[in-house]
């Protein structure tokens, strides 16, 4: 092999190669573009997934928010107020800690996480799976 058929091999691998890279980084845009989901925004947050719920007493210990301190259940814990029957609140999924609707959105536009347990606040609620032990 002389120096010209090196430097026509060259070119040519030089020339495969950047057609190869450019044919990558197109299917890769591509990709992105197809699969990507922006976060949402915590206006959307409040409105798609944090659904308002009108507060009843519940009678005897079967009160909600997943917790076992009775003024947890039986306050909101961001303006410390007590609940009244028909109160707009939300139940946050995931831990299920309930909050005053407008409580919980000024706080989620401060903050983007949790007031009492301090998780993330997601766009997709995952579910709980029980674990059973044997």
């Amino acid at each position: 092999m002389d120096w010209e058929d090196f430097g026509d091999w060259l070119n040519w691998g030089i020339g495969a190669f950047g057609i190869l890279a450019g044919v990558v980084f197109v299917l890769m845009v591509l990709v992105v573009c197809v699969w990507y989901v922006p976060p949402l925004s915590t206006e959307e947050l409040l409105e798609r997934i944090l659904p308002a719920v009108r507060y009843k007493e519940l009678p005897g210990d079967a009160g909600g928010g997943g917790c076992d301190d009775d003024d947890e259940r039986d306050s909101c814990v961001i303006c410390v107020t007590p609940y009244e029957t028909g109160e707009v609140c939300t139940v946050l999924p995931g831990c299920t800690h309930m909050f005053h609707k407008p409580c919980v959105a000024k706080w989620l536009r401060q903050k983007k996480n949790r007031p009492l347990c301090r998780a993330t606040v997601d766009a997709q609620p995952r579910k709980v799976v029980p674990l059973h032990l044997a």
